[in-house]
């Protein structure tokens, strides 16, 4: 059995290991994108695969070594949730589920710069959080890029819909499995505020990182536009 390891502090050696592994595979995309695009259909297949890897070896991470406590072992984060909505995403090519998930994968954003209870490199669980993370993160990109997928300014609210149904839904369940899911148990941040207050705060961040979302992808897309007219002119 594997132990359970410590959690990783930020800037640690094992954060810092995750973000240069994302800012390479993030320059790696940008360097290969046309030839990605080209050949969107084997590398969607091959992000799939790893998915679905990283799903298997999550769970069974947490059978074998946590036990699969219901506290933290189920789907419910958010993170798990945004890599469910990307899996189903590959396979379908859904363009109505694409706006939620570009938007929940900004909360990937949060988790990534600031790590909470999150294990490291050489922790199974921690390869999933690092795989899970750069697919959530770069996946919106993707998106809009190979499969030229657009994000409207009407999508934050319906992502924002999405979110306060997931909020409410990890409000109700958090007590009856004495759970952890969207951090609310284990606050990253504030962690002495009452609920009362902390929700509240929850949905201003959440709206701000939405529209800052809104904004980065807004850019993107122009560029993105911009590039293909002048590679056709």
């Amino acid at each position: 059995m594997v132990a359970y390891g410590e959690f990783i502090k930020i800037f640690s050696p094992d954060h810092l290991v995750f973000i240069a592994g994302l800012i390479l595979i993030a320059l790696l995309f940008i360097k290969f994108r046309d030839q990605i695009k080209e050949n969107k259909n084997r590398f969607t297949r091959i992000i799939l695969i790893i998915s679905l890897g990283q799903q298997i070896l999550l769970y069974t991470s947490y059978f074998y070594i946590l036990q699969f406590d219901l506290g933290e072992s189920l789907p419910f984060h958010i993170s798990r949730i945004t890599s469910l909505m990307g899996i189903f995403y590959l396979l379908t090519r859904n363009k109505k589920i694409f706006p939620v998930l570009a938007f929940f994968s900004m909360y990937a954003w949060t988790s990534f710069l600031y790590p909470a209870r999150v294990y490291g490199i050489s922790h199974p669980i921690g390869i999933s959080f690092f795989i899970n993370h750069v697919v959530t993160l770069l996946l919106p990109f993707y998106g809009i890029y190979v499969f030229e997928e657009r994000i409207q300014r009407e999508d934050k609210w319906k992502a924002f819909s999405w979110f306060l149904i997931y909020l409410a839904f990890v409000m109700l369940l958090n007590p009856l499995v004495d759970g952890n899911y969207f951090y609310l148990k284990h606050k990253p941040l504030l962690g002495s505020l009452p609920n009362s207050i902390y929700i509240p705060l929850i949905l201003l961040f959440t709206l701000m990182l939405f529209l800052l979302g809104e904004s980065l992808f807004t850019i993107y897309q122009t560029r993105v536009s911009k590039s293909n007219f002048e590679c056709t002119d």
